[in-house]
């Protein structure tokens, strides 16, 4: 008996154990969207949503179909079109690594076509930007598997609304305001650049952008992301290769670029930037459009000894002045059909008279809807042919029914052309070149298809 209870001493006992608990579903951290300055206005580029845990699907690509999106504007709320959807290292639209790098964050790219992909509104004559959290719904459909077939994002029975957005260049632009000497305030924003060793010595050139006259208001904004003025300089390409600071006041509602308080509060604006940081006095440069380009046509002649060059769109002005200015490296452009301002009594006008006053003008005329490698080759041809002139002075003139959207909008093709931008950059106070009196005019003329 002793024997016998033994060996069952020696026997395993059997005990049941409990399953292990299933893994927690990779949760939503939080969702934005992304804007994007797109060149006809900020726009809403894409949501990101960021989980908990990385997203791994291996070489498994994400239907469009598996999300909808929808946007909420003015009291409107319709859908967006879902033209990618990928993961991601970083709530950036395919920056960190190829489509589908694994991470923590889903990309939804959206079309820039969509009627509802704005993030301003334009009414009353200007444009405000739109409230845009909780603006965005999004909802899972389908379920999302990776490459071995295993559901890694089970589809949702309900929407998640957006809780933010990331601005990309935008952000890169502190928000400011300076009161001058007078007490008189005025709203800036102001881009730094990276610093560069090979800059130390000289500092860097600094661009002041004038917005037009549908930026005006206190949002301190809308002058950055209306249009691709500033950010075409802020741009990460344009920044490699022309590091610069960039500054944009805006002008309140009822004021313009030429009233005498707002241009003097500008000015001791930019004194104060230029002498607080490294920055090259030789090398400083005014653009604008519309009302910033008569803003421009309108600084040059008070400050023609501070610029080192200007790249006026859409511009009007004063005739009689243009004798003080032609010596100042000038490339103007204008829609010869603009409904706003007219191109006949605006722009050509004055470099009519900057003709007379000894000016050498180099002309040209293209369409202004070519694509971009085209029109830039356009303008590469004008820039040789003005080097070849020795001329400093250059009117660009954009083919009636090409201009896209609008024919006032002549800043579009100007600011995606980067030869215009390369040649504004190549001025420098210390390289101006003595007075000239001929003319000369260049003969390019493209058609383009019409809008």
């Amino acid at each position: 008996m002793l024997a016998l209870v033994a060996l069952a001493a020696l026997v395993p006992t059997t005990t049941a154990t409990a399953a292990p608990a299933p893994a927690p579903p990779n949760t939503i951290v939080r969702t934005d969207v992304i804007t994007d300055v797109h060149p006809f206005g900020w726009k809403v580029a894409a949501v990101a949503i960021e989980y908990r845990s990385n997203i791994n699907l291996g070489s498994a690509d994400i239907p469009n179909s598996a999300f909808t999106v929808n946007a909420t504007a003015n009291g409107a709320t319709a859908p967006r079109t879902v033209v990618d959807v990928y993961t991601n290292n970083a709530a950036e639209i395919d920056t960190r690594g190829p489509k589908g790098t694994p991470g923590k964050f889903l990309i939804i790219e959206l079309s820039s076509d969509d009627r509802n992909s704005g993030a301003l509104v334009y009414a009353g004559g200007r444009n405000e930007p739109i409230p845009l959290t909780g603006a965005y719904s999004v909802r899972q459909t389908a379920d999302i598997t990776d490459a071995n077939g295993k559901v890694r994002l089970k589809a949702a029975p309900y929407a998640i609304t957006s809780q933010g957005q990331i601005n990309p260049i935008v952000d890169d632009f502190i928000s400011g305001t300076y009161t001058d000497s007078t007490g008189y305030a005025l709203n800036f924003r102001l881009y730094t650049p990276q610093a560069r060793p090979e800059y130390r010595k000289d500092g860097f050139p600094l661009v002041l952008f004038l917005h037009g006259g549908g930026e005006r208001g206190a949002n301190n904004i809308t002058q950055i992301t209306a249009n691709e003025g500033a950010a075409a300089f802020a741009a990460p390409d344009r920044q490699a290769s022309d590091p610069s600071y960039i500054l944009a006041a805006q002008v309140p509602v009822g004021s313009s670029w030429t009233t005498p308080a707002q241009q003097a509060a500008l000015m001791e604006l930019l004194d104060t930037i230029v002498a607080g940081n490294p920055i090259d006095k030789d090398r400083l440069y005014v653009t604008g459009m519309s009302m910033g380009g008569i803003g421009t046509f309108d600084l040059l002649p008070k400050y023609a000894d501070k610029f080192a060059g200007a790249l006026p769109i859409a511009a009007a002005g004063d005739a009689t002045k243009m004798p003080l200015i032609k010596d100042v490296p000038i490339w103007a452009t204008h829609s010869i059909d603009d409904p706003t301002v007219n191109y006949t009594t605006g722009t050509l006008a004055l470099m009519n008279a900057l003709d007379a006053a000894g000016a050498l003008v180099t002309r040209a005329q293209w369409a202004g809807n070519l694509p971009e490698l085209q029109a830039e080759a356009e303008a590469l041809r004008q820039y040789a042919q003005a080097e070849a002139a020795g001329s400093h002075t250059l009117l660009t003139a954009y083919t009636p029914g090409t201009t896209p959207v609008n024919a006032h909008w002549s800043w579009v093709p100007t600011y995606l052309n980067d030869v215009m931008l390369d040649w504004l950059f190549d001025q420098d106070l210390q390289d101006r070149p003595a007075p000239t009196t001929t003319s000369v005019t260049a003969t390019t003329q493209v058609v383009g298809i019409a809008d």
